[in-house]
C-alpha cells in the first residue's frame, strides 16, 4: 500500500481562467455523484474528476487522490491534495496545459515519505524552510534559528543554528530516551525547480 502524500497547492494568474478552474472544481465536489466512478473515500473530490472534466485520460495524468479545502481569493484558487505514494505534479502539469496563463506554487510532504518539497523559492505562500517535530506537535520554522530555538527549548540545551547540530541534537534526545513514544524528528523543506518535478 502506498503511503500518504500531503500537499498544499496556490495557483494564480488571470482571473477568467482561475474562476473557471474553481467553478468546475465546486460544481464536481457538489455534484450529487461523482463525474467518474471510483473507490476513493471522497468520490465526487476524488483528482480523476477534474481530470476527465477537463477532458482528459484519466489513465495518461496519475490522479490516485483527492482535493479538500478548496477557496478562491481574487486571482488565485487553493486547495489541499491527498495522493497515495507522490505529489500530484502531473495534474498540476495538466492544468497548465489547459490554462497557461496560471503559474503553481506547492508545498509537499509525505507520510513515512522522506522528502519535503516546495518550488516557492520566494516564500510567497510557502516560507517555512524547517520542520521539527518533538512533543507534542509538529512545528514549521522559516529559519534554521527558530528551528534550532525551538528544539533547544524542547532539549533544555543550547543548540547553534546549523543544519548539522539540529540533526545531531535529534540524534543524541532520541538515543538518550530509546523508551519514548514520540521520537524528535527535524526535516529541511527543499526548494526545487518546476523543472525538476517527476
Amino acid at each position: 500500500m502506498l503511503n500518504p502524500v500531503f500537499t498544499d497547492i496556490v495557483l494564480e494568474g488571470d482571473k477568467r481562467e482561475v474562476r473557471s478552474l474553481y467553478g468546475k472544481m465546486m460544481r464536481l465536489q457538489e455534484r450529487r455523484l461523482p463525474l467518474v466512478e471510483n473507490g476513493f473515500y471522497q468520490p465526487k473530490r476524488w483528482l480523476g474528476n477534474l481530470v476527465a472534466r477537463l477532458g482528459e485520460d484519466c489513465k495518461g495524468v496519475y490522479c490516485r487522490g483527492t482535493w479538500d479545502s478548496l477557496r478562491m481569493a481574487g486571482n488565485r484558487v487553493f486547495f489541499h491534495t491527498e495522493t497515495a505514494g507522490k505529489p500530484p505534479f502531473d495534474l498540476l502539469k495538466m492544468l497548465l496545459r489547459h490554462y497557461p496563463s496560471l503559474q503553481f506554487y506547492f508545498e509537499t510532504e509525505g507520510d513515512d515519505w522522506d522528502a519535503y518539497l516546495t518550488n516557492d523559492a520566494e516564500g510567497r505562500y510557502f516560507s517555512s524552510r524547517y520542520v521539527v517535530d518533538c512533543e507534542p506537535d509538529m512545528e514549521y520554522f522559516d529559519t534554521i534559528e527558530a528551528a534550532a530555538n525551538h528544539l533547544s527549548a524542547f532539549t533544555g540545551e543550547r543548540i547553534a543554528p546549523t543544519w548539522e547540530k539540529l540533526c545531531q541534537a535529534a540524534d543524541d534526545w532520541n538515543e538518550s530516551h530509546e523508551d519514548s513514544d514520540w521520537p524528535v524528528c527535524v526535516k529541511q523543506i527543499e526548494v526545487i525547480g518546476d523543472d525538476e518535478l517527476w
